[in-house]
């Protein structure tokens, strides 16, 4: 374990936690104190936002990131094998950008929606298992099967949403109750 995920116990690296602890090992400062002051900073709703744990897989909502670049910088921050949960409208996305690191970090590409052509045929020599599947509850589901202990479960969808007006809001509140659910059910 590296020191930044030390201080922030996370599997997403994320850049103000970087920094400020970073700059804490220079400064000296104690772990106590950078966790006290970082527990607000990072904590932006539906951007690599911490969903939970079940059966030591760890689930992240990263709804926001509606495009190439915004799904491109959260991979560049995960330490940890990766099942991506994406899709939406994808027909004029190009995801070159994301090819190399998608080759190194994801294990399955969970597909979301009818439009998810251009996403599979995209990632369809670097990606091994690739699943095409209608909805958030079915890509949960899925990915939950799929997936072993100490990996991520990662909801970046890299487009918009194909349902016309919803929003990556009602998409991260739709995965993160999805997966809340089989949190409770894993409980009892």
């Amino acid at each position: 374990m590296n020191y930044i995920e030390e201080i922030t116990n996370t599997s997403i690296r994320k850049p103000n936690t970087m920094v400020a602890g970073i700059s804490s090992k220079i400064l000296q400062i104690r772990k106590e104190n950078i966790k006290q002051s970082l527990s607000d900073l990072d904590n932006i709703e539906h951007r690599q936002d911490f969903v939970a744990t079940v059966d030591g897989v760890m689930y992240y909502d990263d709804a926001r990131a509606e495009s190439v670049n915004a799904t491109w910088f959260t991979f560049e921050n995960i330490v940890k094998p990766v099942i991506w949960i994406a899709g939406g409208n994808d027909s004029d996305t190009d995801f070159k950008e994301l090819k190399r690191v998608a080759k190194k970090k994801v294990k399955a590409l969970i597909c979301i929606g009818s439009q998810g052509g251009n996403l599979r045929k995209s990632f369809q020599k670097d990606v091994k298992d690739i699943i095409e599947v209608d909805n958030i509850e079915e890509a949960v589901a899925t990915a939950s099967l799929m997936a072993k202990e100490n990996d991520i479960v990662l909801f970046s969808p890299a487009c918009k949403s194909d349902i016309e007006g919803e929003t990556y809001i009602e998409r991260g509140k739709f995965y993160k109750d999805f997966v809340k659910q089989m949190e409770n059910e894993h409980r009892q």
